[in-house]
């Protein structure tokens, strides 16, 4: 049932994919409540509610996923989980929650090793910083970290979002500068 539910996510159809990670979940609830395979069938079901914009049962499904994770000492399910939940805080606008998100994330990615982890974490939290308007040359230097780990793990779709967030970055440091020469 779980992988009826990747092939429906692949397809983008939240609908099917969700039902199918429901009844995934049901059965693997009844094996066993809080193993590892309930918490990653939780964190796809979060990601399809995430992508039809159901913030709040995403949150929810989120952070169940994220309890059983830490009661099992599960490091990178953690840390994707925590990114997961900085990036919808960036989804919701809620840039100060998605910056204190982001940097647990990104801490934790890095303990774990897991370069796409790291990537993601970065792009969030130079994402967060912009969006808050501070410490853009970290923003800077993270957005530029994230472009780089993206571009050698060839995934396209990712560096050309952390690319126009690059960008977007070297923009408002140019407006700040070109604003402090006026006066």
């Amino acid at each position: 049932l779980a992988g009826r539910g990747m092939i429906y996510q692949r397809q983008e159809n939240w609908t099917a994919a969700l039902n199918a990670y429901r009844e995934a979940l049901r059965i693997w609830r009844s094996i066993s409540p809080e193993s590892d395979d309930v918490a990653n069938i939780l964190r796809d079901i979060a990601i399809a509610e995430h992508k039809t914009k159901d913030y709040g049962t995403a949150e929810r499904d989120y952070r169940n996923a994220l309890f059983i994770e830490k009661k099992n000492n599960d490091q990178e399910g953690i840390a994707i989980n925590i990114g997961s939940l900085a990036k919808l805080a960036l989804d919701r606008e809620q840039w100060a929650e998605a910056k204190t998100l982001a940097r647990e994330a990104l801490a934790l990615a890095e303990k774990v090793g897991r370069q796409e982890l790291i990537a993601s974490n970065c792009h969030h939290l130079a994402q967060a910083l912009l969006k808050q308007n501070r410490n853009l040359e970290e923003a800077l230097s993270l957005s530029r970290r994230a472009v780089e780990i993206y571009t050698r793990l060839r995934l396209p779709d990712d560096v050309q979002s952390a690319q126009k967030t690059l960008e977007e970055i070297e923009e408002a440091i140019h407006e700040w500068e070109s604003g402090i020469r006026v006066f």
